[in-house]
């Protein structure tokens, strides 16, 4: 008969078994044995604990400012736009909203396509009118909300003009007014002024890659691009988040991936694994609650690395700015 559950002097007592055949006998029994869990169960509460942990972490995190987060990949089916809706909407979900995830593309983008609903007012639209655009109601005009609560800002199906350095900056700018996280899902053209602007309001760059050569080598070459730029462009770099998708094709070896990333000073501490989901595959809108079991819990390792990342950045980059304030007085 399986021993009762036991525990170490300086932990608290393992709670008995309540699935499987021993949960069964701790049930018919009245608790008489206090069976303890089967391998399989007590992996399931260490999971549990684990995914509960994450989720605190996300939540409880304050800033005294909105923060931004840079998803960003020259790579075309690189995964920005998934990794930008799930990433924003995993946070949103656990912290109750207050998570805006906008288009910094020159060119219109996938975002509006990807995301649900069917925006009648977008990005386009407010570049034009955002000089009276002062109240959240007025934003929320042009956004979209997410069943993740997340609030998307993407294109409409009608033209639009370019973006502009400066209509990144504007739109930056009352969205941190009014929502405490921005996610800008970017385009493919780092010389771009939309790029630059994501760039310098940005505290967390997410790096979305598949484990293929082209993928690879375009994240790394923007490792190298903002590392060159220096100042906070270069600790975007330093401080980057790798998030490695599947979609089903054939694979470079996942070490062999970590190495080209480790060689470019990121630990494996920053860098996460998605596994393979059909709903992602299917490239239409995507909706949280339709993810595998799996890929929800890996997105939330994913949101707790950035959620931990942004409380570093955003306090040594907000120290920096006092500091200079200070000097300059």
């Amino acid at each position: 008969m399986p021993a009762p559950a036991e525990a170490d002097d300086d932990d608290e007592p393992l709670k008995p078994a309540t699935e499987g055949i021993r949960g069964f006998l701790n049930r018919v029994t009245g608790g008489a044995f206090r069976l303890g869990p089967s391998v399989r169960e007590a992996e399931k509460r260490v999971l549990v604990a684990v995914q509960e942990g994450f989720e605190a972490l996300i939540r409880q995190s304050t800033w005294t400012r909105g923060v931004g987060i840079l998803v960003a990949n020259k790579k075309g089916t690189a995964g920005k736009t998934p990794v930008a809706i799930s990433l924003g909407g995993v946070i949103a979900a656990i912290r109750g909203g207050s998570v805006a995830i906008a288009e910094a593309a020159d060119d219109r983008g996938q975002l509006a396509y990807r995301a649900e609903g069917d925006p009648q007012l977008g990005m386009g639209e407010l570049v034009s009118n955002i000089s009276t655009v002062r109240t959240q109601s007025q934003l929320r005009g042009y956004t979209v909300t997410q069943t993740s609560f997340a609030s998307v800002i993407g294109s409409t199906p009608r033209w639009r003009a370019p973006l502009t350095r400066q209509n990144v900056l504007d739109v930056a700018s009352i969205v941190d007014e009014h929502f405490t996280v921005r996610v800008w899902d970017t385009g493919n053209q780092y010389s771009s002024g939309p790029f630059s602007a994501a760039v310098d309001t940005s505290d967390v760059l997410v790096i979305p890659t598949m484990n293929s050569m082209d993928s690879v080598f375009d994240a790394l070459e923007l490792l190298e691009f903002l590392k060159a730029q220096g100042g906070d462009a270069a600790r975007l770099a330093e401080t980057a988040i790798v998030v490695r998708l599947s979609d089903g094709r054939p694979e470079f070896k996942a070490s062999r991936v970590k190495k080209y990333f480790t060689d470019q000073g990121i630990t494996e501490e920053r860098m996460y694994s998605l596994p393979f989901d059909a709903h992602i595959a299917e490239r239409g809108a995507l909706t949280l609650d339709r993810l595998a079991p799996a890929t929800r819990q890996a997105l939330t390792a994913v949101a707790a690395g950035v959620v931990s990342q942004l409380n570093v950045n955003v306090f040594e980059k907000d120290q920096q700015k006092q500091n200079h304030e200070g000097q300059k007085r």
